[in-house]
């Protein structure tokens, strides 16, 4: 088999939500990502805005790094990001517990999802993967220098983070997501390398993918298009393609998620395009 080719992505990382919106819904950008009622107004508006089909939560990817114990920036102009590091020393990685899913603006976002499905409204939840959070929750240098010279410490701190996102994942299938949209934008094969990918970064990943692949009902997991290549190329997925119809890209999930039962994971393509190429890229977790 040849070379794989890391999936290219065009579509946007950060959306930015103008000041019309907010101020039509008489809410605060700050207070849409932290209260449960107001982000689900929010999404709900974005969604018709936008002329989509789904509400999409969370708004950005801190949320994650935010329940871990980071200090976040809200910035309606260039997106959400992280102010201060939970951990400074990798030492002190013990200070990191798995996320408590009760508290906090994570909660909120459950509470969210729970408010739109009860209005009938489809809802995509928005996962950040295993080293975007690692590198939220500390320094990347730091995170970089430990993968060389700390492996033992990193390795437990993604034991952490894998299962939180494990939790996370499954709260929201609790709460009826109709898809879950799963990226780790630093973590791809093109960004951290062949090496760092296969021992560790894909690995974890993988782990996560495992670990709810067996309890994913009737939700299925839409794998980013640089994420899905990286772990194909590693050869820890095998990918079928299939041919489907639909209006849009989210359409024709939709029609194969009827369709094919069997499916739990896709990918090789980007949510954020929502175009038709005429196919789904059914991912399989070897």
């Amino acid at each position: 088999m040849g070379a794989i080719s890391i999936f290219k992505c065009v579509g946007k990382e950060v959306e930015i939500i103008s000041d019309s919106i907010l101020e039509g819904l008489n809410i605060s950008y700050e207070e849409s990502n932290k209260n449960a009622y107001e982000m689900a107004i929010l999404a709900k508006a974005l969604k018709e805005y936008r002329n989509e089909k789904y509400c999409k939560l969370p708004f950005c990817h801190t949320v994650e790094a935010e329940a871990f114990g980071s200090k976040v920036i809200f910035d309606q102009k260039v997106g959400n990001r992280i102010e201060k590091y939970k951990i400074n020393d990798i030492n002190l990685f013990e200070d990191i517990s798995e996320i408590d899913l009760n508290m906090g603006r994570i909660a909120e976002v459950l509470r969210a999802i729970n408010i739109l499905k009860k209005n009938e409204e489809n809802v995509i939840l928005n996962i950040t993967g295993p080293f975007s959070v690692a590198t939220s929750i500390m320094d990347s240098g730091l995170f970089y220098r430990s993968v060389r010279k700390n492996r033992e410490k990193i390795n437990k701190l993604l034991e952490i983070i894998e299962s939180s996102i494990v939790e996370f994942i499954l709260a929201g299938i609790k709460q009826g997501v109709d898809f879950i949209s799963f990226a780790d934008p630093v973590g791809t094969m093109d960004i951290v390398g062949p090496k760092i990918y296969k021992d560790i970064s894909g690995q974890s990943t993988y782990n996560i993918l495992k670990r709810v692949e067996s309890r994913l009902g009737k939700t299925i997991i839409h794998i980013c298009g640089k994420t899905s290549t990286s772990l194909e190329a590693i050869g820890l997925i095998e990918v079928e393609r299939i041919k489907a119809e639909g209006q849009d890209y989210l359409d024709i999930i939709k029609n194969i998620k009827e369709e094919r039962k069997d499916i739990k994971f896709i990918g090789h393509w980007c949510l954020n395009l929502n175009k038709s190429n005429g196919e789904i890229i059914n991912c399989k977790i070897k």
